[in-house]
């Protein structure tokens, strides 16, 4: 039976799509136990806050999480977060994952970037994902973590959404250029770069189409920083806003 069969019209109509087949095809409900982890030579860490709980598998070398489900009791909306936020902190170490937020697991299946997937009624659901989550990751304070460089970029985007890019861009001055850039690097990029405790700074845009950036944070140092990173960020301001743009990092 799927998800829309058991749902009122006006509550599905709330979600974005990808929340609704993330609802309508668990793929991280479910339990671990200290047995699981012994056997795989990983601790075992658990996480509740109220009506859900997280049990994650963590790699003691690096507090790389391996793996993770959940177990919830409650509206759609737990469960969604619960499964989204398993899918996002899986390969995370688990100072990455104390850095999720709200904003992150909403964008994570957005349909539309402009479109919140979860309506303000799913917030209270959304805060007990991300406590029952710190008091997971609180007892891994012991671990030493290595930073997390991303085989594919965190970053995601509909390509046939979101192609054509900004009507009337050439037509824009500088200025109201640049504040689209920061919006759209605000909302899209920041997020899951902050994740690695780093961060993004707009520099200019010379000649309307060279965006002249600088990192701050861990990203100063991290090679994907001018690799998978800027290759993402660079993707993302031609697919939404125009396709002649390109990203130079000032180190």
């Amino acid at each position: 039976m799927s998800l829309k069969s058991l749902l009122p019209m006006s509550t599905c109509f709330r979600m974005s799509k990808k929340l609704c087949d993330k609802i309508d095809h668990l793929q991280h409900g479910g339990f671990f136990t200290s047995l699981d982890a012994a056997e795989q030579n990983l601790r075992l860490v658990k996480g509740r806050e109220e009506n859900v709980c997280f049990y994650c598998l963590i790699r003691e070398t690096d507090g790389m999480i391996c793996d993770a489900r959940f177990q919830a009791l409650g509206s759609i909306f737990l469960i969604g977060a619960a499964e989204i936020a398993c899918e996002v902190m899986i390969q995370k170490n688990y100072d990455q994952v104390s850095r999720i937020s709200l904003d992150l697991l909403d964008r994570h299946v957005r349909d539309k970037p402009e479109v919140p997937s979860f309506p303000p009624s799913a917030y209270s659901a959304l805060n007990q994902v991300l406590s029952a989550l710190d008091k997971a990751m609180s007892q891994c304070a012991d671990i030493p973590y290595a930073v997390t460089d991303y085989a594919t970029t965190p970053i995601f985007w509909d390509t046939e959404e979101n192609s054509k890019g900004l009507p009337g861009w050439e037509d824009f001055s500088v200025e109201v250029k640049i504040k689209i850039i920061e919006e759209i690097i605000d909302k899209e990029i920041r997020p899951y770069i902050e994740l690695d405790a780093g961060g993004v700074k707009i520099l200019e845009l010379k000649d309307h189409k060279e965006v002249m950036i600088s990192y701050e944070g861990s990203c100063t140092t991290c090679h994907s920083a001018t690799g998978s990173t800027l290759s993402a960020i660079q993707q993302i301001l031609k697919l939404r806003i125009h396709p002649s743009l390109f990203v130079t990092p000032v180190l």
